[in-house]
């Protein structure tokens, strides 16, 4: 089974689209795993509404508002499903997204790919914007079968949103770190941590998630998610420092960018 995980925030105005898309999909077997993270809007009326319609399997923890990093490490910790699939709230999925899942791990399965020369983290899909319909996620290169991470974001130029789907039980020797006073850690930290232990992602060249960068999301507000959270943010600048795989100019890139947080840093302390 499949959990797809949303942890959500005041968005009960874009919330129904992931429900439908949800309730749409040719292939029911999956839960949805819902973190309402302290949301002051109609938010938990409308989950648990959803919940007593039964359509789908919907398992729900609300709790206070501590951000998006903890409340992934809360939804890997309570997921029943062995393959874990973010899907943040204010986006959704195509309708066959479960069913090419699931025919995608049964295939691995019967061609006993956990066999192959390296350690199967998960899955990578492609993500589309619904507004434009331009897929996301352009490669300067032929991606191969698998690859990690690291090598997608830097040896195959895959920039842009990815939609990762990974092994529940890889995600949980991979906690997101718990840092006081921040609420954000990039998801990139985890990935690249996984990566570096060996693990690699089978590459699927097929859009199955439906998003858009909209005003109150993080992408859009990244100068500020930094400034709020920028310990969070440094810790992640610290550690692409390390990797091989990174190059040069862009670790020089990535070293402003600590220093950049160690100020907004020192910044917090003196107010």
């Amino acid at each position: 089974m499949i959990t797809v995980f949303t942890p959500t925030y005041n968005r009960a105005y874009i919330l129904p689209k992931l429900y439908e898309s949800l309730c749409n999909q040719t292939c029911k077997d999956f839960e949805w795993l819902v973190v309402d993270d302290g949301s002051t809007d109609e938010t938990p009326a409308l989950l648990q509404k959803w919940q007593a319609e039964k359509k789908i399997a919907m398992n729900i923890i609300s709790r206070k508002n501590g951000g998006k990093s903890t409340a992934i490490n809360l939804g890997i910790q309570n997921a029943n499903g062995n393959l874990f699939f973010i899907v943040d709230s204010d986006d959704f999925l195509t309708d066959n997204a479960i069913e090419v899942i699931s025919a995608a791990e049964k295939e691995r399965e019967k061609n006993s790919l956990r066999e192959i020369a390296f350690s199967v983290a998960g899955y990578c899909y492609r993500k589309s914007n619904y507004r434009t319909g331009m897929v996301i996620a352009s490669s300067d290169s032929p991606l191969p079968e698998a690859a990690s991470s690291l090598e997608l974001a830097f040896k195959y130029k895959m920039s842009g949103d990815k939609a990762e789907v990974f092994f529940t039980d890889v995600l949980r020797q991979f906690s997101f770190p718990e840092i006081p006073n921040n609420k954000f850690v990039p998801e990139a930290l985890v990935w690249y941590r996984i990566a570096a232990a060996g693990y690699k992602l089978i590459i699927k060249d097929e859009a199955i998630y439906q998003c858009d960068y909209i005003a109150d999301g993080y992408t859009q507000n990244f100068k500020s998610n930094l400034k709020k959270n920028c310990n969070g943010f440094a810790l992640f600048y610290k550690e692409c420092l390390s990797y091989k795989e990174i190059p040069l100019i862009v670790k020089i890139k990535h070293l402003i960018r600590f220093f950049q947080c160690k100020f907004y840093s020192l910044k917090k302390r003196s107010v």
